[in-house]
């Protein structure tokens, strides 16, 4: 008898027992690219993985056809046979059904006891590793030389599921070419980028997607096995929805005093209890609203708030405001997107971004703009030096728009939630241009400013962060820029001396080159027929 085990044999421990011995000599420099081998070995194994339990899938569909072709050919012995089976069709009882679990569900059982996983994670496991050799093979081999990771190929593969058998081959090269063609990048980043190749090559699977997510539509409450007295609540809902919802939850959790003594995710928790029993407010919790507020009724207070998302940290830049926890009217949720004018007024169907929640097809952000406040931006012309330190609001929408979300490696942060960090520092000179702003979460802001880490920004709008040990990292390989690329900067003027000089010798040796290929041919005339 076998037992099936993931513990390493004496032979093949002992290196790795070495290694793990060694690594603690080593320093973090070192550590880093001990990171990076580790992180493309383990995504070349998991492609190995899907592939292997992929292959398992056909052994077992082929044994069940086996079973099947053994007791039964598929033909009807007679006519009262081929009624029955008629009859038994219409009411849903499949021929195979006396034959057991088929090929799939073995398959599902047999990878889930081996990587000791529940069905529907063993079943998709499977699915993606048939998608690796058939449907996306290209970006298969991504996963393979350690380019994507596990988790970004599972979402090459989900948001890929209803494009057409015509079309998939094309969007596997397109997404195979973009990740190759661009440094690693954030989840929110390339989960656009796939979506933005989609609706450019199989715009009609956006449709079909939509249509899926209002059929999906459900949620559901459950006991929370791993925290008594708990209940787990989760949902799907199309992203229009979503956003809206979680607008609502935002506003109502900011409605409370900053000494209001619980944490924002706890604020949204309540939020949401209050939105169930029908109220459209959250009451303030603090010191002085409790001691002083009569049953369902809160005095209005004046405190001094934490900075915005639009401020950067420091307590310099605190407001003192007015803030009343009950008005008489709801405050309106705020969900951000981003679209073409030429789409808005439809000429085009181009999609548009939905901030935190990415590609949305025309015909819904189209409804959703209709009664929206709209802002009209457009890239301006390198500008004389700023002599503010907070940017303009056409100016904060542009940077944003122009991202799609924290421009550190690896975070998704939406853009509207973030801080508009200098990279330059505005106290040591810093403009406060486009050029030397970018999104920044509140975390990635203050690791930037606190620590080693260190930041460069070029005139194009690419952001590079250079980490304590020197390494080098592309914090936005697909931006805005990219889905509108009318967003993009002016270019330079051409006007200046240097410039004009090399366009006149790429002009004198472009003519040479047609005077030359002009001679050629009069000296060689063509043979006659």
């Amino acid at each position: 008898m076998a037992i099936a085990t993931t513990t390493p044999a004496p032979e093949t421990g002992v290196p790795l027992v070495s290694q793990l011995a060694a690594d603690e000599g080593h320093t973090a420099a070192e550590l880093i690219e001990i990171l990076a081998h580790c992180r493309a070995v383990h995504a070349s194994a998991d492609y190995r993985m899907l592939q292997a339990a992929s292959l398992i899938h056909d052994e077992r569909e082929e044994d069940h056809l086996s079973e099947i072709a053994g007791v039964d050919s598929g033909e009807a012995s007679s006519m009262a046979d081929l009624a029955d089976r008629t009859d038994a069709a219409r009411l849903g009882c499949g021929p195979r059904a006396d034959f057991g679990p088929d090929g799939l569900q073995r398959a599902v059982a047999e990878v889930g006891a081996v990587l000791n996983l529940p069905p529907a994670r063993a079943r998709e496991i499977i699915t993606a590793g048939a998608d690796l050799r058939h449907r996306l093979p290209l970006t298969g081999h991504a996963l393979a030389v350690g380019r994507i990771d596990l988790a970004t190929f599972l979402v090459a593969v989900s948001r890929t599921r209803l494009c057409s058998s015509e079309t998939i081959a094309d969007v596997d090269a397109h997404l195979a070419q973009a990740i190759f063609a661009r440094p690693p990048m954030s989840r929110a980043r390339f989960t656009v980028m796939v979506d933005a190749i989609i609706a450019q090559i199989d715009s009609d699977a956006l449709l079909r997607r939509r249509a899926r997510a209002a059929a999906d539509r459900k949620v559901s409450v459950r006991p929370d096995h791993h925290a008594p007295g708990q209940s787990r609540l989760s949902a799907s809902l199309p992203m229009e929805s979503a956003a809206e919802f979680d607008a609502r939850l935002t506003v109502m959790s900011d409605e409370p005093h900053s000494s209001d003594p619980r944490t924002l995710d706890q604020r949204r928790a309540d939020a949401l209890v209050a939105l169930s029993r029908g109220r459209l407010h959250l009451p303030c919790e603090c010191d002085d609203c409790t001691t002083t507020a009569e049953p369902e009724q809160v005095q209005p207070a004046t405190t001094t708030d934490a900075p915005t998302a639009d401020e950067e940290s420091g307590p310099e830049h605190a407001a003192t405001h007015t803030c009343e926890c009950h008005c008489d009217t709801a405050a309106r949720p705020t969900f951000h997107i981003v679209v073409n004018l030429s789409t808005l007024l439809g000429l085009d169907d181009d999609p548009g971004f939905l901030d935190g929640n990415g590609i949305i097809d025309a015909d819904t952000m189209r409804s959703l703009l209709a009664q929206a406040e709209r802002e009209f931006i457009r890239p301006e012309p390198p500008t004389p030096d700023a002599t503010g330190y907070r940017p303009s609001k056409k100016l904060q929408a542009l940077i944003r728009a122009g991202e799609l979300c924290c421009t550190f490696p690896g975070c998704s942060a939406p853009a509207w939630h973030t801080d508009l960090d200098h990279t330059d520092p505005f106290s040591t000179g810093g403009r406060t241009t486009r050029t030397n702003l970018k999104p920044l979460c509140r975390f990635h802001h203050r690791i930037k400013t606190f620590t080693a880490w260190r930041d460069h920004q070029d005139e194009m709008g690419t952001v590079f962060f250079q980490s304590p040990t020197g390494h080098m990292f592309l914090g936005n390989a697909y931006t805005g820029t990219d889905l509108f690329t009318a967003l993009r900067s002016p270019p330079s003027p051409t006007d200046h001396p240097a410039r004009r000089h090399l366009d006149a010798l790429r002009t004198r040796q472009r003519d040479a080159h047609a005077r030359l290929i002009e001679h050629n041919r009069e000296a060689e005339p063509p043979p006659p027929f």
